[in-house]
């Protein structure tokens, strides 16, 4: 059985079972945005005159994100691809150059005298770093300059393969979908807007984060160790 079989059919299902409790916390957060949405296009509405189709506006704004997420995990090429251009986007990457092409695929190749049938990613690009680092997000692989310029490349690339055949990439973008913005928990001070910066806090699902984040950090956790796993099944385990 090839590293890539036996790594698929590892059970997953602690994941998408906190999944499914973080998307039920946040339909809290999305009735608060709702409601929100409907206070600030019905007031927008009286002070203007403007006919503010209010009851259509509010439910997108309330649940769009939760859909979004959802449509992520459940069907990821609707999503997945549009999520991880967006990746590379926001965090400044960029195509590889040809001589990184070829040091990608040399890497590949290595991987691929162990399994055949390992498929590469249909999506990578390159961020100007220095460092021997890579990370996925949707269906998108995302290298270091200097990775690709080290003989750790096979490595990193293969361990983070094991996050994209399994479902953390998706997982980990769905729940990215699930925060409109990350925000810091409100300070006490000044106690007067506490209410209103602790509504919008909510609103954000910043809160919800906030309440599973140790949950996911063990699960994160216990996804890297099978990943390392993975990328040891490809004869990386000494690098």
């Amino acid at each position: 059985m090839s590293p890539t079989t036996t790594y698929n059919l590892r059970s997953q299902s602690a994941g998408f079972a906190l999944y499914a409790l973080t998307l039920a916390a946040h339909l809290l957060t999305a009735i608060c945005r709702g409601v929100i949405a409907i206070v600030v296009f019905w007031l927008a509405a009286l002070l203007t005159g403007w006919p503010i189709p209010v009851d259509t506006i509010a439910p997108i704004v309330a649940f769009a994100p939760l859909a979004a997420s959802l449509v992520c995990v459940i069907c990821p090429p609707l999503v997945a691809p549009i999520a991880g251009r967006w990746w590379e986007i926001s965090s400044g990457g960029r195509a590889p150059e040809p001589d990184e092409r070829e040091a990608f695929q040399q890497a590949f190749e290595e991987l691929r005298a162990v399994d055949p049938k390992l498929r590469a990613p249909r999506h990578w690009f390159v961020a100007e770093e220095p460092g021997l680092d890579a990370a996925v997000y949707a269906c998108s692989l995302r290298v270091d300059r200097g990775l690709l310029e080290s003989p750790y490349a096979a490595t990193v690339i293969a361990r983070e393969m094991g996050h994209l055949r399994s479902s953390d990439a998706r997982l980990s973008s769905a729940l990215s979908l699930l925060l409109l913005t990350p925000m810091d928990t409100p300070k006490v001070c000044p106690v007067w807007s506490l209410p209103f910066r602790g509504l919008v806090w909510f609103a954000s699902g910043q809160a919800i984060v906030w309440l599973t984040g140790h949950a996911w950090e063990m699960y994160w956790r216990s996804r890297k160790l099978a990943a390392d796993q993975y990328a040891a099944r490809f004869g990386q385990g000494e690098h």
